[in-house]
């Protein structure tokens, strides 16, 4: 009796050092994660910062992740604040509005239909829409429109995003969402492309799901997708409803703008549910995570079956962001599958983002729009974790000043520069348009890279006029992703004479490139205008304005370019001219409910 009373105590104290050591283990991994934040590439040896050193940073009041590790939820934790004016603390059970991550959820639920056999996905949408029908254009003539195509986003659908409505505004039906009409503030959802092709991600698109899904079971929506996902995965904390209930208002997140300031209101509407609609914790949006993975290997009861989870997660279409299956985009790094998928709408940001077949994964909410801070934590988790090649790791390596001496200049590809110069013995490397730059660090005989940069970058001979280009690599699967040529002149692209001051200059080599050759890479209106954005988001206004308004004179017919320009003139208070250009941008295209409702308002506020 006194052996058997030994043997339990032992293996009940052996119990609980396991027991014991397993938390201190989740513990030292917390810290690991709560202070191993890292640039784009990591160079073994650098320093990295902690969670709140970034918020900091970045101005982020309230964070909330949740973290997945062997099949499981490992841990949830929140920081900051989910409001800076009564300091409420961020919590596991804090509510954050995740924007269109909302897709992959609901991809989920219509997948659950299919599994149901109450809809197919290769039928034209328009045999399951009884309260409203989309439109037939010239791109669907031959080949109409499919939940598939609807899921991937590429069915041609014309409306990226929507921006929501502010708690005095009113709120459009879901019908007059579809129609553009008063008061929605978005364009009628059409099929303005081809389908099939390379698209942009869709919101609208996930708007005709989200009515096909009312009018084939005949409920609300919000009713469906807890009858169909919420529920079944026990995401207990989660609504797809945009009006929170006395119980969740004091634990729903205040969204903030990038420059500090509270969204009007605390946060916008969206009845445009299936996009933009849901409010979650990071908890339960890691359960759907983990019900993903076990689905997969065929180790859940719950939700929808094998056969359709490994269809969310094949490739289906391409965007500019890569492979996009069926709610979720898809990232091969080096043969290490990864699905992922992030939210962005006024005042919040997030993301979430798992490995395919490993168990692990993260999800990461904000209340401010900034990307930047949220990549940031996913590296520290795929350091402290050892995930499988999900970002660049590298030692830094001594150069040669041979090497040094070779390589330095300028470098030319499609209309852009680059300089590879020394200072202070160190190697740098700057693209004309950027106002720092970046250290060149050497990892292996032939490799360079940036910390900003996941891509390679390598120095070859040019066999055919005997100078050097630089390469860029691909570090998933080593293609050459673009080359630049080493310039033996002095040529400056125009935009250089903008960053000079010098506008007049800049606009006549502009329109000269134009006449001589219309689709120059950077004379495109296209290119024009990301260009004049990249440096809104940078806060370089002056240069903005000024390639925005190259935009307009180059291509004065387009409505695109007053839009813009009208947005940049908002930004830095010149309210009469930004009505005056949103108003010429209305002439142009009279269709456009987004500019109507900007000028609006903008009329309104005078």
């Amino acid at each position: 009796m006194k052996n058997s009373i030994s043997v339990l105590f032992i293996l009940i104290l052996f119990q609980s050092c396991v027991e014991e050591s397993n938390t201190d283990t989740t513990i030292d991994l917390i810290k690991k994660v709560e202070t191993g934040l890292t640039t784009r590439v990591h160079i073994v040896g650098d320093s990295t910062w902690s969670i709140e050193e970034r918020m900091k940073h970045y101005g982020i009041p309230g964070v909330s992740i949740a973290v997945i590790h062997n099949g499981k939820v490992a841990w949830a934790k929140g920081y900051g604040v989910m409001d800076t004016k009564s300091k409420v603390p961020v919590t596991d059970k804090t509510l954050f509005q995740v924007s269109t991550i909302g897709m992959s959820l609901t991809a989920y639920g219509a997948l659950r239909l299919v599994d149901q056999n109450k809809v197919t996905l290769s039928e034209d949408i328009n045999s399951y829409l009884k309260s409203w029908k989309l439109p037939d254009s010239e791109f669907t003539k031959e080949e109409k429109v499919t939940i598939k195509n609807l899921l991937s986003h590429s069915a041609g659908i014309n409306v990226h995003d929507f921006q929501g409505y502010s708690k005095s505004s009113p709120v459009p039906t879901l019908i007059e969402i579809l129609n553009g009409a008063s008061p929605a503030n978005s364009n009628p959802i059409i099929v303005d492309k081809a389908l099939n092709e390379n698209l942009w991600i869709s919101a609208g698109g996930y708007t005709i799901i989200q009515q096909m899904m009312m009018d084939v079971e005949g409920k609300k929506f919000p009713e469906l997708m807890n009858e169909l996902v919420l529920q079944p995965l026990e995401m207990n904390n989660s609504r797809f409803n945009q009006s929170l209930s006395p119980e969740q208002l004091p634990i729903a997140a205040t969204g903030y703008l990038r420059d500090g300031s509270m969204v009007k209101g605390k946060r916008h509407i969206y009845p445009e549910l299936a996009s933009n609609g849901l409010w979650t914790t990071a908890e339960d949006l890691a359960k759907f995570v983990v019900n993903i993975q076990q689905n997969l290997k065929d180790e859940s009861n719950k939700g929808l079956s094998k056969d359709m989870t490994e269809l969310m997660l094949t490739p289906s279409a391409k965007n500019r962001y890569g492979q996009y299956g069926l709610g979720f985009s898809i990232y091969n790094k080096k043969d290490e599958v990864y699905f992922e998928h992030h939210g962005w709408s006024t005042g919040f940001y997030s993301r979430m983002t798992a490995h395919r077949d490993n168990g692990y994964g993260v999800v990461v909410l904000t209340n401010t729009p900034l990307p930047s801070f949220v990549f940031e934590v996913f590296r520290s988790v795929a350091l402290a974790y050892e995930w499988d090649n999900y970002f660049p790791v590298h030692k830094k390596m001594e150069i040669e000043q041979s090497l040094v001496d070779e390589i330095t200049g300028r470098y030319l590809a499609n209309g852009r520069i680059v300089e590879v110069f020394q200072k202070d013995n160190q190697l740098f490397y700057k693209n004309i348009l950027d106002v720092e730059a970046e250290e060149l660090v050497k990892v292996s005989d032939s490799s360079f890279v940036r910390r900003n940069s996941s891509r390679l970058m390598q120095f070859k001979p040019n066999s055919e006029n005997e100078t050097l280009n630089l390469l860029y690599i691909n570090s998933n699967d080593g293609t050459i992703a673009s080359t630049f040529v080493k310039m033996n002149s002095d040529k400056k692209e125009p935009v250089e004479f903008l960053l000079e001051g010098d506008f007049d200059k800049a606009l006549n080599v502009y329109r000269a490139l134009k006449e001589h050759d219309p689709t120059y890479p950077t004379v495109t209106e296209d290119y024009l205008n990301d260009l004049g954005y990249s440096f809104f988001r940078e806060d370089r206004m002056t240069l903005a304005q000024d390639v925005f308004k190259v935009n307009m004179m180059l291509y004065p017919d387009s409505f695109k370019v007053y839009e813009s320009y009208a947005e940049a003139c908002v930004k830095i208070g010149e309210i009469d001219l930004a009505i005056l250009n949103y108003t010429k941008s209305l002439e142009l295209n009279p269709q456009n409910n987004g500019t109507r409702h900007k000028l609006n308002e903008l009329q309104k506020s005078e």
